[in-house]
């Protein structure tokens, strides 16, 4: 896993979202603002920008597959590497009084999911 890209990827979704003005204030936030912990697969279900149907027993039905066969590809990848290391890498989550909001990494939910794992590392992005 590219933790930088994974880094850049957040920053923008974060800007996407409209969670910061700019790219800048977002990587000063992901760089100072953020912390490391271990995250339940239970709350990754009550983030408010994950389709329910990614904690199915069928999470890319081929209807619903936003980048194709690269979506069950990198599923497949993460599987691997949980099965190999026992977790996948971190997911990227912001975080805004009471609300989560998934950034970068359902892929690796879904893995962590499929594979009967309760929790996932994540950094977690304080925007107060």
């Amino acid at each position: 896993m590219d933790y930088i890209q994974s880094l850049r990827d957040s920053v923008e979704t974060s800007v996407a979202l409209k969670l910061f003005s700019s790219q800048k204030v977002a990587a000063e936030h992901h760089v100072f603002n953020t912390t490391y912990q271990m995250v339940s697969i239970s709350d990754c279900k009550t983030m408010e920008n994950i389709d329910p149907v990614r904690f199915s027993s069928d999470p890319y039905p081929a209807h619903d597959r936003p980048r194709g066969q690269r979506d069950l590809d990198s599923v497949k990848y993460h599987r691997r590497i949980i099965r190999k290391t026992g977790q996948t890498e971190p997911i990227w989550i912001a975080k805004k009084g009471d609300r989560y909001i998934k950034l970068d990494g359902v892929h690796r939910i879904v893995a962590t999911n499929m594979e009967n794992k309760r929790q996932i590392p994540a950094f977690i992005v304080n925007i107060e």
